[in-house]
This record gives structure tokens, C-alpha cells and sequence, in this order.
């Protein structure tokens, strides 16, 4: 809408950062205990035919499911460096916007 304008608070930016910090944390320790659960539990598939088949298709799935979730941790976490990054350029443009202002201000008197 042109009539509304586009306003951040830092204090609000700089809060909420930790918070994608904590959720990545959270998502990759629940990634470490579900690959050592599954590591406890061995080749739960068995060593018969049925078993071996399965696993040959399970195992690889598996593996792959975790390291895409490992990634989704690191993404999320960086998140909070984005947000930190974002709010840091944010408040050094606003400070010369308002510098520039106060130039301009003191020109015209």
C-alpha cells in the first residue's frame, strides 16, 4: 500500500534472532538422538531374505532423511545470523538517513 510505510524495531529483530539459534539446536540434537536410537537398534530388519531386501532400501533412505534434516538444523540457525546481519545493516542505514536528515536540516537554516 503506498500510504503505509515500512518501519522495524532492532530491539524486536535482535530478540527474535536466538530464537532460530535455539530452534537449529533443537532440531539437531533431535537428529543426533535419532541416529543413535537407530545405531542401538542395529539391523532391526533381520539377516533373512525379506530382511536384507528391506534393508538394502531402508538404510540408504534412512541416512539420507537424517543428513536432510542436519541440513534444515544448520539453515535454520542461520536464520539468526541473517536477522543479527538484517538489523545491523537496518540501524546503520537509519542512522545516516537520519544523519543526512540533520545535514539538511542544518543547511537550510
Amino acid at each position: 500500500m503506498p500510504d503505509q510505510s515500512l518501519e522495524f524495531d532492532l530491539t524486536d529483530l535482535y530478540l527474535a534472532a536466538p530464537a532460530f539459534q535455539r530452534a537449529g539446536g533443537e532440531i539437531s540434537d533431535a537428529v543426533s538422538s535419532a541416529q543413535s536410537a537407530l545405531m542401538g537398534m542395529g539391523a532391526f530388519w533381520g539377516n533373512d531374505a525379506p530382511g536384507q531386501t528391506f534393508g538394502a532400501t531402508y538404510q540408504p533412505g534412512q541416512d539420507q532423511l537424517l543428513q536432510l534434516i542436519a541440513i534444515v538444523a544448520g539453515s535454520v540457525s542461520g536464520v539468526s545470523d541473517a536477522i543479527n546481519q538484517m538489523a545491523a545493516n537496518y540501524g546503520v542505514s537509519e542512522q545516516a538517513n537520519v544523519n543526512k536528515m540533520r545535514a539538511m536540516q542544518q543547511e537550510m537554516q
